[in-house]
């Protein structure tokens, strides 16, 4: 089977690791796959080679996002009405693209990637439901339709998309949760007393006003003197977005004003973020949305790492067994737990049942046949 996959990004980004581990999948199934991204590679364009390397070719066709307000993640804008007025004749191009490919379904690997849709009735289509819609948005009464007219079937990524998918579109949706290669044993936990001085915790995540970055330093500052009693330290990895700068400086800042250097501190950009995430010994989610099964939380498992996360949802994180969870935007509560979890052989064991987990729900060959079933359905469908 040809399949397309038109996606926001291929290289930054959790929808973009998950489509990797896809694309490779399917290809391994002996499907022809092909890519088209509407954002260029943003880092080392890894990702790109080694989809070529497995025969999945990538194009570039720099259309704008859907303006669809999504509940983790902004769309700018004004550089979104830049992409639309400066560059008209992507839209033709995808057109053709497609035309050339022949795919016998499309899938569309995020609802940002949905004006791609407009232009290309023809093929039956998937969506993959991999965001939390903001309902109060003016342009959701408009998408109905053009999901109905465009799609066949949606996969969802936790019961949360598909709920909200089938509420708002009126369509079944598949639910499959996303991929992470799970070793066959959790990594062994670091050594207490190491390089670091005591325990670990790392926080995985572009700094954006809706990741928590603020409400955890508000918890390293509220929790300092325990946290510096038991040796922890909280290293925040994630890349510096042009958009939120503002918000960066800010924080650096802060952690500096507090003078909580030794307790948090930003790591940059993680190029390998499994291998940030097996030296740490705890991985936080303080996500002001309230929706822990992100990326992070997945690859995090996968490893052998517990979760301290923000929500009320138990698919992935259960308390007292695979992490904690506290209230969302509660900077006491999450300073509360980050002190109570600061126990290695604690950790440790929640670590080993994360992992157990993880095998048993997120290898990447067993979500390729499950997302590859709902395409054929679609492709049948059509036929």
């Amino acid at each position: 089977m040809r399949i397309l996959s038109v996606t926001n990004d291929i290289d930054s980004g959790g929808a973009a690791k998950s489509l990797f581990f896809l694309a490779q999948g399917l290809a391994r199934l002996g499907h022809e796959v092909r890519v088209i991204s509407i954002s260029a590679p943003a880092r080392t364009g890894r990702r790109v080679a080694e989809l070529n390397e497995t025969g999945v070719a990538v194009d570039f066709v720099r259309i704008p996002y859907y303006p669809m307000s999504l509940a983790a993640c902004p769309i700018p804008f004004w550089k979104n009405v830049g992409r639309a007025v400066s560059r008209p004749g992507e839209f033709r191009r995808i057109r053709r693209l497609v035309r050339e490919f022949a795919p016998d379904v499309i899938h569309y690997n995020s609802y940002t990637t949905l004006l791609a849709a407009l232009p290309l009735a023809g093929p039956p289509a998937v969506l993959h439901c991999r965001e939390m819609l903001l309902e109060n948005n003016p342009l959701l009464p408009l998408t109905r339709p053009l999901v109905r007219a465009r799609v066949r079937e949606l996969v969802a990524i936790s019961p949360a998309e598909a709920e909200q998918a089938r509420r708002v579109f009126g369509l079944d949706a598949t639910l499959v949760f996303n991929p992470a290669p799970v070793p066959d044993a959790p990594a062994p936990m670091p050594d207490a007393g190491g390089e670091d001085g005591g325990l670990v915790y790392g926080m995985f995540s572009h700094v954006s006003p809706t990741k928590g970055h603020r409400l955890c330093i508000e918890a390293c500052g509220l929790a300092a003197r325990e946290l510096r009693r038991a040796g922890v330290r909280v290293r925040l990895f994630g890349g510096r977005i042009g958009i939120h700068d503002g918000l960066y400086r800010s924080l650096e800042r802060m952690i500096a004003d507090a003078g909580l250097e030794d307790v948090v501190s930003f790591q940059g950009f993680a190029v390998d973020p499994e291998a940030e995430m097996r030296a740490v010994h705890l991985v936080l989610r303080p996500d002001l949305t309230g929706h822990p099964w992100g990326r992070d939380v997945i690859e995090a498992m996968s490893q052998g790492r517990p979760v301290l996360a923000a929500g009320t949802s138990e698919v992935f994180i259960r308390p007292g067994e695979t992490g904690e969870l506290v209230p969302p935007g509660d900077a006491e509560a999450l300073a509360t737990a980050m002190v109570g979890l600061a126990d290695r052989d604690r950790l440790a064991r929640m670590g080993a049942n994360a992992h157990r987990f993880a095998a048993a729900h997120f290898d990447p060959d067993e979500h390729a046949r499950r997302v590859l079933a709902v395409l054929k359905r679609a492709a049948n469908r059509a036929s």
